[in-house]
């Protein structure tokens, strides 16, 4: 048997270890370079460890059509936040034969021997729906939260919003110049100021403005 575990948090700030660690107690031989990290939202499904995995694990079964191969997960929104996209990831897994492990539900670490196998498959494609429609509703109940939290604190006079990228005046301009005068592409501006493409872009404006009004 070779077992693979996967762990997703939405973003830098969060901390996988907790997920690692559950992992790690279901299956105590896990090697940790098996266990893969993204630091990503769920809503896509493009993530690069995750496609990575996915790459290893068809690989694996193309190397063996016999080989018993699990992946590990401690909650099934690890995988992604979409229904749909939930659904198509594990229908993905089935079509490979390689058993997804989700430690929140506990039927789907029931050992079957290989001729009963049909019967964890047929629990598993009715949880498929049931948790997939709860993955998504509670992603749901996130940002309705969220959004009415930022209702009451614009109330209370408390809630700013984002804070501005602050970027030296002197740097931008100089980083400008070089980006203008083709020394330099747009992305590797973007790297050195530390600016997104959309922020990039309205201080451009910003500034070219500024100098023809001058």
């Amino acid at each position: 048997m070779v077992s693979y575990g996967y762990a997703r948090v939405s973003t830098n700030e969060q901390n996988p270890e907790r997920q690692i660690q559950a992992i790690k107690a279901y299956r105590h031989d896990m090697l940790i370079e098996n266990i893969f990290i993204d630091k990503q939202s769920g809503k896509t499904f493009d993530r690069p460890n995750y496609n990575t995995l996915k790459l290893i694990l068809e690989n694996l079964r193309k190397s063996s059509k016999e080989m018993h191969i699990e992946l590990i997960i401690e909650e099934l929104d690890r995988l992604g936040r979409t229904k749909e996209g939930i659904r198509k990831e594990l229908e993905w897994y089935a079509k490979q034969n390689i058993f997804i492990r989700i430690l929140e539900i506990p039927t789907t670490l029931i050992d079957i021997d290989a001729q009963n196998e049909w019967v964890l498959e047929l629990i598993n494609k009715i949880l498929i729906e049931v948790y997939s429609s709860l993955a998504e509703q509670e992603m749901d109940k996130r940002v309705k939260r969220q959004s009415e939290g930022i209702a009451e604190a614009k109330k209370q006079g408390v809630y700013k919003g984002r804070k501005p990228i602050q970027v030296n005046e002197n740097q931008f301009i100089r980083v400008y110049k070089e980006w203008k005068g083709n020394k330099i592409k747009g992305k590797e501006a973007m790297q050195i100021l530390g600016l997104k493409p959309n922020t990039f872009y309205r201080r451009v404006k910003e500034y070219e403005a500024s100098l023809s009004s001058e």
